[in-house]
Protein backbone atom coordinates (compact mmCIF):
# COMPACT_ATOMS: atom_id res chain seq x y z
CA UNK A 1 0.00 0.00 0.00
CA UNK A 2 1.56 3.40 -1.07
CA UNK A 3 2.10 5.93 1.87
CA UNK A 4 1.31 8.46 -0.63
CA UNK A 5 -0.52 8.02 -3.59
CA UNK A 6 1.32 10.64 -5.56
CA UNK A 7 4.46 12.16 -5.59
CA UNK A 8 5.47 15.65 -6.38
CA UNK A 9 8.45 17.72 -7.40
CA UNK A 10 9.44 21.09 -6.90
CA UNK A 11 12.60 23.10 -6.15
CA UNK A 12 13.10 26.70 -5.79
CA UNK A 13 16.34 26.57 -8.39
CA UNK A 14 13.39 26.57 -11.11
CA UNK A 15 12.55 29.63 -10.05
CA UNK A 16 15.87 31.18 -10.44
CA UNK A 17 15.57 30.83 -14.31
CA UNK A 18 14.78 34.84 -14.55
CA UNK A 19 13.10 35.23 -18.53
CA UNK A 20 12.61 38.90 -17.68
CA UNK A 21 10.07 42.06 -18.95
CA UNK A 22 9.08 42.64 -22.05
CA UNK A 23 9.21 47.16 -21.92
CA UNK A 24 10.32 47.74 -25.76
CA UNK A 25 7.75 48.45 -28.42
CA UNK A 26 9.66 48.10 -32.45
CA UNK A 27 8.59 50.39 -34.95
CA UNK A 28 9.72 50.75 -38.43
CA UNK A 29 11.83 53.21 -37.18
CA UNK A 30 13.36 52.14 -33.58
CA UNK A 31 11.71 51.68 -30.79
CA UNK A 32 10.05 52.93 -27.69
CA UNK A 33 9.47 52.18 -23.67
CA UNK A 34 6.76 51.21 -22.11
CA UNK A 35 5.76 49.82 -18.64
CA UNK A 36 7.43 46.37 -18.39
CA UNK A 37 5.31 43.49 -18.43
CA UNK A 38 6.47 40.19 -17.21
CA UNK A 39 7.97 37.65 -20.08
CA UNK A 40 5.19 34.84 -21.21
CA UNK A 41 7.19 32.31 -19.50
CA UNK A 42 7.82 34.06 -16.40
CA UNK A 43 8.65 32.34 -13.24
CA UNK A 44 5.71 34.21 -11.47
CA UNK A 45 3.24 31.20 -12.87
CA UNK A 46 5.41 28.34 -11.38
CA UNK A 47 5.23 29.95 -8.18
CA UNK A 48 1.23 30.87 -8.16
CA UNK A 49 0.48 27.10 -9.06
CA UNK A 50 3.45 26.05 -6.11
CA UNK A 51 0.95 28.45 -4.01
CA UNK A 52 -1.94 26.79 -4.85
CA UNK A 53 -0.92 23.57 -4.46
CA UNK A 54 -0.18 24.37 -1.07
CA UNK A 55 -3.40 26.00 -0.29
CA UNK A 56 -5.57 23.40 -1.68
CA UNK A 57 -3.56 21.23 0.53
CA UNK A 58 -2.49 18.97 -2.17
CA UNK A 59 1.22 19.70 -1.85
CA UNK A 60 1.12 17.96 1.98
CA UNK A 61 -1.16 15.32 0.64
CA UNK A 62 1.95 14.02 -2.12
CA UNK A 63 5.39 12.60 -0.80
CA UNK A 64 8.14 15.24 -2.33
CA UNK A 65 10.44 14.38 -4.40
CA UNK A 66 13.77 16.24 -4.34
CA UNK A 67 15.54 17.21 -7.64
CA UNK A 68 18.82 16.97 -8.67
CA UNK A 69 21.09 18.45 -11.57
CA UNK A 70 20.70 15.77 -14.45
CA UNK A 71 24.20 14.87 -15.43
CA UNK A 72 26.36 15.91 -18.92
CA UNK A 73 25.82 11.98 -19.80
CA UNK A 74 22.04 12.30 -19.34
CA UNK A 75 21.97 15.20 -21.29
CA UNK A 76 23.38 13.72 -23.92
CA UNK A 77 21.42 10.93 -25.30
CA UNK A 78 19.27 13.38 -26.64
CA UNK A 79 21.78 16.67 -26.85
CA UNK A 80 24.80 17.22 -28.39
CA UNK A 81 27.68 17.70 -25.76
CA UNK A 82 28.76 20.91 -27.50
CA UNK A 83 24.92 22.15 -27.07
CA UNK A 84 25.24 21.49 -23.70
CA UNK A 85 28.48 23.62 -23.19
CA UNK A 86 26.81 26.10 -25.52
CA UNK A 87 23.77 26.90 -23.60
CA UNK A 88 26.37 27.13 -20.09
CA UNK A 89 28.17 29.59 -21.88
CA UNK A 90 25.26 31.71 -23.13
CA UNK A 91 23.55 31.73 -19.94
CA UNK A 92 26.65 33.12 -18.10
CA UNK A 93 26.53 36.03 -21.23
CA UNK A 94 28.08 34.19 -24.15
CA UNK A 95 26.97 34.40 -27.82
CA UNK A 96 23.20 32.59 -28.81
CA UNK A 97 24.33 30.96 -31.37
CA UNK A 98 27.56 29.00 -32.96
CA UNK A 99 29.03 25.73 -34.09
CA UNK A 100 27.21 24.32 -31.42
CA UNK A 101 23.65 25.09 -32.26
CA UNK A 102 21.62 28.27 -31.06
CA UNK A 103 19.08 29.92 -28.97
CA UNK A 104 16.14 31.33 -30.57
CA UNK A 105 15.18 35.24 -29.92
CA UNK A 106 11.91 34.82 -27.74
CA UNK A 107 13.67 31.93 -25.52
CA UNK A 108 15.58 34.42 -22.74
CA UNK A 109 18.37 33.12 -20.69
CA UNK A 110 20.06 34.24 -17.59
CA UNK A 111 22.99 33.84 -15.21
CA UNK A 112 20.90 31.01 -13.53
CA UNK A 113 19.14 29.29 -16.33
CA UNK A 114 21.47 26.67 -17.23
CA UNK A 115 21.49 25.37 -13.44
CA UNK A 116 17.58 25.77 -13.66
CA UNK A 117 17.47 23.98 -16.35
CA UNK A 118 19.53 20.85 -14.92
CA UNK A 119 17.41 20.56 -12.13
CA UNK A 120 14.68 20.31 -14.08
CA UNK A 121 15.94 17.70 -16.35
CA UNK A 122 17.05 15.81 -12.77
CA UNK A 123 13.56 16.57 -11.23
CA UNK A 124 11.94 14.45 -14.07
CA UNK A 125 14.54 11.74 -13.93
CA UNK A 126 13.82 11.37 -10.45
CA UNK A 127 9.83 11.58 -10.69
CA UNK A 128 10.37 8.45 -12.98
CA UNK A 129 12.71 6.95 -10.33
CA UNK A 130 9.90 7.04 -7.82
CA UNK A 131 7.24 5.80 -9.96
CA UNK A 132 9.42 2.70 -11.13
CA UNK A 133 10.75 1.79 -8.23
CA UNK A 134 7.04 1.62 -6.58
CA UNK A 135 7.76 4.64 -3.89
CA UNK A 136 4.55 6.92 -5.31
CA UNK A 137 1.62 5.37 -7.42
CA UNK A 138 2.36 8.32 -9.93
CA UNK A 139 3.65 12.38 -10.34
CA UNK A 140 3.54 15.35 -10.82
CA UNK A 141 6.73 17.25 -11.38
CA UNK A 142 6.42 20.82 -11.39
CA UNK A 143 9.42 21.84 -13.29
CA UNK A 144 10.88 25.08 -15.14
CA UNK A 145 12.34 25.76 -17.78
CA UNK A 146 9.97 23.84 -20.01
CA UNK A 147 11.09 21.50 -22.55
CA UNK A 148 9.18 20.02 -25.49
CA UNK A 149 10.37 22.43 -28.08
CA UNK A 150 14.36 21.91 -27.63
CA UNK A 151 15.86 20.09 -30.10
CA UNK A 152 19.29 18.57 -29.94
CA UNK A 153 21.02 21.34 -30.44
CA UNK A 154 18.60 24.25 -31.08
CA UNK A 155 16.47 25.97 -28.18
CA UNK A 156 13.67 27.76 -29.09
CA UNK A 157 9.75 28.35 -27.60
CA UNK A 158 11.30 28.85 -24.20
CA UNK A 159 12.68 25.37 -24.13
CA UNK A 160 16.23 24.47 -23.40
CA UNK A 161 16.60 20.66 -22.67
CA UNK A 162 14.07 18.21 -23.67
CA UNK A 163 12.98 17.00 -19.66
CA UNK A 164 10.26 14.41 -21.23
CA UNK A 165 12.75 12.71 -23.54
CA UNK A 166 15.74 12.90 -21.16
CA UNK A 167 13.12 11.37 -18.68
CA UNK A 168 12.25 8.69 -21.21
CA UNK A 169 15.72 7.68 -22.06
CA UNK A 170 16.01 7.42 -17.86
CA UNK A 171 13.48 5.40 -17.58
CA UNK A 172 15.01 3.19 -20.46
CA UNK A 173 18.61 2.78 -19.55
CA UNK A 174 18.29 2.74 -15.48
CA UNK A 175 14.93 0.64 -15.72
CA UNK A 176 15.06 -1.39 -18.87
CA UNK A 177 11.78 -0.43 -20.05
CA UNK A 178 11.06 -1.42 -23.82
CA UNK A 179 7.66 0.84 -24.44
CA UNK A 180 6.79 3.70 -23.25
CA UNK A 181 4.14 6.08 -24.15
CA UNK A 182 4.37 10.29 -24.62
CA UNK A 183 1.29 12.49 -24.21
CA UNK A 184 1.65 15.79 -25.05
CA UNK A 185 -1.44 18.15 -24.46
CA UNK A 186 0.48 21.36 -24.69
CA UNK A 187 -1.15 23.34 -27.15
CA UNK A 188 1.95 23.97 -29.01
CA UNK A 189 3.34 20.91 -30.84
CA UNK A 190 6.09 19.00 -29.51
CA UNK A 191 8.19 19.25 -32.31
CA UNK A 192 11.90 18.36 -29.96
CA UNK A 193 10.29 15.23 -28.39
CA UNK A 194 8.87 14.28 -32.30
CA UNK A 195 11.89 14.21 -33.30
CA UNK A 196 13.94 12.18 -30.64
CA UNK A 197 11.82 9.21 -31.26
CA UNK A 198 10.44 9.64 -34.70
CA UNK A 199 12.17 6.27 -35.77
CA UNK A 200 11.66 4.63 -32.66
CA UNK A 201 9.24 2.23 -32.76
CA UNK A 202 9.98 1.83 -28.62
CA UNK A 203 8.26 4.89 -28.07
CA UNK A 204 4.67 6.02 -28.48
CA UNK A 205 4.24 9.78 -29.23
CA UNK A 206 1.08 11.22 -29.28
CA UNK A 207 0.47 15.01 -29.43
CA UNK A 208 -2.53 17.05 -28.96
CA UNK A 209 -1.65 20.55 -30.29
CA UNK A 210 -4.20 23.76 -31.98
CA UNK A 211 -3.30 22.96 -35.24
CA UNK A 212 -1.01 25.55 -37.96
CA UNK A 213 0.27 27.11 -34.71
CA UNK A 214 3.71 26.64 -33.31
CA UNK A 215 6.33 25.59 -34.36
CA UNK A 216 5.26 26.37 -38.35
CA UNK A 217 4.44 23.06 -39.77
CA UNK A 218 5.16 20.98 -37.17
CA UNK A 219 2.46 18.60 -35.86
CA UNK A 220 1.21 17.36 -39.04
CA UNK A 221 -1.20 14.35 -39.52
CA UNK A 222 1.13 13.19 -42.03
CA UNK A 223 4.12 13.14 -39.58
CA UNK A 224 3.89 9.20 -38.35
CA UNK A 225 7.24 8.19 -37.89
CA UNK A 226 10.34 6.87 -39.96
CA UNK A 227 11.68 3.50 -40.71
CA UNK A 228 11.17 1.56 -37.21
CA UNK A 229 9.17 4.08 -36.07
CA UNK A 230 6.28 3.73 -38.72
CA UNK A 231 2.69 4.50 -36.46
CA UNK A 232 4.53 5.57 -33.39
CA UNK A 233 4.19 9.45 -33.90
CA UNK A 234 0.27 10.23 -33.61
CA UNK A 235 -0.19 13.97 -34.34
CA UNK A 236 -3.78 15.10 -33.50
CA UNK A 237 -3.97 18.50 -34.23
CA UNK A 238 -7.26 20.56 -33.64
CA UNK A 239 -8.85 23.39 -34.50
CA UNK A 240 -9.37 26.93 -32.41
CA UNK A 241 -12.25 26.65 -29.84
CA UNK A 242 -11.93 23.01 -29.25
CA UNK A 243 -12.86 23.49 -25.72
CA UNK A 244 -13.56 20.46 -23.06
CA UNK A 245 -16.10 18.64 -24.84
CA UNK A 246 -13.58 18.02 -27.83
CA UNK A 247 -10.86 17.29 -26.02
CA UNK A 248 -12.17 14.51 -23.69
CA UNK A 249 -13.91 12.97 -27.25
CA UNK A 250 -9.79 13.39 -28.94
CA UNK A 251 -8.92 11.18 -25.91
CA UNK A 252 -11.50 8.65 -25.73
CA UNK A 253 -11.62 8.31 -29.60
CA UNK A 254 -7.91 7.91 -30.23
CA UNK A 255 -5.32 8.70 -27.18
CA UNK A 256 -6.81 5.59 -24.93
CA UNK A 257 -8.05 3.85 -27.78
CA UNK A 258 -3.67 3.81 -29.14
CA UNK A 259 -2.55 3.86 -25.79
CA UNK A 260 -4.21 0.32 -24.74
CA UNK A 261 -3.38 -1.19 -27.86
CA UNK A 262 0.61 -0.28 -27.74
CA UNK A 263 0.25 -0.88 -23.92
CA UNK A 264 3.04 0.67 -22.48
CA UNK A 265 5.40 -0.01 -19.25
CA UNK A 266 4.91 3.56 -18.30
CA UNK A 267 3.06 6.74 -19.60
CA UNK A 268 4.75 10.12 -19.35
CA UNK A 269 2.76 13.27 -19.59
CA UNK A 270 3.74 17.24 -21.07
CA UNK A 271 1.40 18.56 -19.35
CA UNK A 272 1.02 22.20 -20.36
CA UNK A 273 -1.69 24.19 -19.39
CA UNK A 274 -1.80 26.35 -21.89
CA UNK A 275 -4.96 25.19 -24.30
CA UNK A 276 -7.08 27.30 -21.43
CA UNK A 277 -9.90 29.82 -22.53
CA UNK A 278 -7.82 31.69 -20.39
CA UNK A 279 -4.16 31.70 -22.35
CA UNK A 280 -2.43 34.43 -24.31
CA UNK A 281 -0.84 32.08 -26.57
CA UNK A 282 -3.21 29.90 -27.78
CA UNK A 283 -7.18 29.90 -28.65
CA UNK A 284 -8.22 26.07 -27.21
CA UNK A 285 -10.56 27.19 -24.40
CA UNK A 286 -10.00 24.45 -22.02
CA UNK A 287 -11.40 24.92 -18.63
CA UNK A 288 -10.06 23.62 -15.00
CA UNK A 289 -12.72 20.93 -15.55
CA UNK A 290 -11.21 20.19 -18.84
CA UNK A 291 -8.15 19.38 -17.24
CA UNK A 292 -9.42 17.21 -14.22
CA UNK A 293 -11.12 14.91 -16.77
CA UNK A 294 -8.48 14.21 -19.33
CA UNK A 295 -5.89 13.77 -16.17
CA UNK A 296 -8.49 11.25 -15.02
CA UNK A 297 -8.72 9.73 -18.52
CA UNK A 298 -4.52 9.41 -18.45
CA UNK A 299 -4.79 8.07 -14.70
CA UNK A 300 -7.43 5.35 -15.88
CA UNK A 301 -5.03 4.57 -18.93
CA UNK A 302 -2.21 3.83 -16.86
CA UNK A 303 -3.55 1.51 -14.25
CA UNK A 304 -5.32 -0.38 -17.24
CA UNK A 305 -2.29 -0.85 -19.24
CA UNK A 306 0.87 -0.47 -16.74
CA UNK A 307 -0.34 -0.62 -12.82
CA UNK A 308 -0.97 3.16 -12.77
CA UNK A 309 2.46 4.34 -13.54
CA UNK A 310 2.15 7.60 -14.76
CA UNK A 311 4.14 10.85 -14.67
CA UNK A 312 3.54 14.21 -15.54
CA UNK A 313 5.81 16.84 -16.55
CA UNK A 314 5.11 20.20 -16.28
CA UNK A 315 5.59 22.63 -19.61
CA UNK A 316 3.71 25.50 -20.78
CA UNK A 317 0.97 27.59 -19.62
CA UNK A 318 0.86 31.37 -19.84
CA UNK A 319 -1.96 33.04 -17.84
CA UNK A 320 -0.97 33.76 -14.51
CA UNK A 321 -4.48 33.70 -12.81
CA UNK A 322 -5.63 30.47 -14.41
CA UNK A 323 -3.05 28.05 -14.86
CA UNK A 324 -2.62 27.54 -11.20
CA UNK A 325 -6.53 26.41 -11.57
CA UNK A 326 -6.46 23.83 -14.19
CA UNK A 327 -3.02 22.46 -12.89
CA UNK A 328 -4.98 21.72 -9.84
CA UNK A 329 -7.85 20.06 -11.75
CA UNK A 330 -4.64 17.57 -13.33
CA UNK A 331 -3.13 17.02 -9.55
CA UNK A 332 -6.57 16.22 -8.21
CA UNK A 333 -6.74 13.44 -10.69
CA UNK A 334 -3.60 12.25 -9.77
CA UNK A 335 -4.70 12.13 -5.95
CA UNK A 336 -7.61 11.24 -6.40
CA UNK A 337 -8.83 14.35 -3.94
CA UNK A 338 -11.42 16.69 -4.85
CA UNK A 339 -10.25 19.76 -2.99
CA UNK A 340 -13.27 21.97 -3.20
CA UNK A 341 -11.65 25.01 -5.25
CA UNK A 342 -14.19 26.77 -7.23
CA UNK A 343 -13.34 27.90 -10.71
CA UNK A 344 -11.77 31.52 -11.07
CA UNK A 345 -14.90 31.93 -13.56
CA UNK A 346 -17.67 30.15 -12.20
CA UNK A 347 -20.87 31.19 -13.42
CA UNK A 348 -19.75 33.14 -16.72
CA UNK A 349 -21.07 32.10 -19.44
CA UNK A 350 -17.34 32.47 -21.00
CA UNK A 351 -16.83 29.57 -18.86
CA UNK A 352 -19.86 27.62 -19.45
CA UNK A 353 -19.74 27.26 -23.22
CA UNK A 354 -16.16 26.26 -23.06
CA UNK A 355 -16.87 23.39 -21.31
CA UNK A 356 -20.14 22.61 -23.25
CA UNK A 357 -18.95 23.65 -27.07
CA UNK A 358 -18.51 21.12 -30.00
CA UNK A 359 -17.84 23.09 -33.20
CA UNK A 360 -18.29 21.04 -36.56
CA UNK A 361 -15.30 21.85 -37.19
CA UNK A 362 -13.27 19.64 -34.18
CA UNK A 363 -15.73 16.76 -34.96
CA UNK A 364 -14.46 17.20 -38.71
CA UNK A 365 -11.15 17.56 -37.49
CA UNK A 366 -11.44 14.16 -35.19
CA UNK A 367 -13.15 11.80 -37.68
CA UNK A 368 -10.04 13.11 -39.72
CA UNK A 369 -7.54 11.89 -37.44
CA UNK A 370 -9.46 8.73 -37.04
CA UNK A 371 -9.05 7.76 -40.69
CA UNK A 372 -5.35 8.50 -41.12
CA UNK A 373 -4.81 6.90 -37.85
CA UNK A 374 -6.25 3.75 -38.53
CA UNK A 375 -3.39 2.88 -41.26
CA UNK A 376 -1.93 1.86 -37.86
CA UNK A 377 -4.64 1.92 -35.02
CA UNK A 378 -7.70 0.17 -34.53
CA UNK A 379 -9.59 3.88 -33.57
Amino acid sequence: MFASRTGFVFDEHFLAHDTGVEAQVKTRTGTFSVSPEAHPSSSFIIQRIKEFLDGTGLTERMLSIPARMATEDELAVYHTRAYIAGIQACAAGGPSQGAWGDVDEETVLSAASYEAALYAAGGGMNAVSAVLEGRVHNAYALLRPPCHHAMSNHAMGFCLFNNTVIAAHHARNRYGLERIMIVDWDVHHGNGTQDAFYQDHGVLFCSLHQQNWYPKLAGELEQVGSGAGLGSTVNIPLPPGTGDRGYRAAFEQLVVPIGRQFRPQLILVTAGQDASWLDPLAQMMMSMAGYRTIASLMVDLAEDVCAGRLVLLQAGGYSAAYVPYCTVGAVEALTNVETGIIDLYAGSAELERSQTILEPQTLAALAAARRWHRQWWNV
